[in-house]
């Protein structure tokens, strides 16, 4: 049984006093020692063989990488940082995120200028069931922002996923892609791989089909359409980052579609 407001205040209390510390969790609000996921994953990572370890990602700070308050991610809160800055109220914004973040959407959900929608193909309580690669509940220019993170390495056909999501965007609309970035070279798929230890060694998760290097995403991202930005802490801040606890490592990917369609 989930939990109402009233019920969660109580535990957020004592979460905010037995984890308090330097770091500060821009979603939440809380002043919090981020929690660690370095053992876990990384015991996870090396015991199915795979070559990577968790420093080699590009955007993990696996040290510092969950809020014990909230539950964000450490990308959870690299994109309220986004959102923050560069989504600031201009009137009404259409914005749809795919694969929600609990304490993300919470967020999204809570600004008056945004009409937010959250869709997933799988996932209780999404506002729409949604395959990504082909959206017809969505007519063409239906959103001015999404957010499509650690989706595409999931699904058959991220061609097809990217050209749904520029179809559904207005024109002059942004979106946020991501997915985990492993180092240059690295790009591996294989969508008829179905064992999960070999997807864990090849792909670094059980229910990934692929796994990209910066290169390969930034290109399928511009086949699609869209041209694309690609942010870090040199737009935020050193100390922002640190104080968020983001990895300076970090990069943001930023779709946008021109305001000329050319298709």
């Amino acid at each position: 049984m989930l939990l109402s407001d009233t019920g969660r205040r109580p535990a957020r209390l004592i979460r905010r006093v037995c984890f308090v510390g330097s770091g500060q969790c821009n979603i939440c609000g809380s002043r919090v020692r981020f929690r660690s996921i370095s053992r876990m994953l990384g015991g996870t990572l090396a015991r199915h063989g795979c070559p990577y370890s968790l420093d080699d990602f590009e955007t993990l700070n696996h040290r510092r990488y969950l809020c014990p308050v909230c539950g964000s991610a450490d990308r959870d809160r690299f994109y309220k940082l986004y959102v923050d800055r560069f989504l600031q109220p201009a009137g009404v914004r259409r914005v749809l995120e795919f694969a929600p973040s609990a304490p993300l959407s919470a967020s999204l959900r809570s600004r008056a200028d945004l009409q937010y929608r959250t869709a997933d193909l799988m996932m209780a309580g999404a506002d729409d069931v949604v395959d990504i690669t082909d959206m017809p509940i969505y007519a063409d220019g239906s959103f001015d922002f999404f957010i499509c993170s650690h989706v595409l390495e999931h699904v058959s056909d991220d061609g097809r996923a990217l050209n749904e999501l520029y179809r559904i965007l207005a024109p002059g609309g942004r979106g946020i892609i991501m997915t985990p970035v492993a180092p240059e070279g690295s790009f591996d798929e294989d969508p008829a791989v179905t064992n999960e230890s070999e997807r864990w060694r090849r792909f670094a998760q059980g229910d990934h089909v692929r796994l990209y290097d910066r290169s390969t995403l930034c290109s399928r991202i511009r086949k699609s359409g869209f041209e694309i930005s690609a942010l870090d802490w040199r737009t935020f801040g050193q100390q922002t980052f640190t104080r968020h606890a983001i990895a300076l490592t970090s990069v943001l990917y930023i779709a946008h579609k021109p305001e000329t369609d050319a298709a």
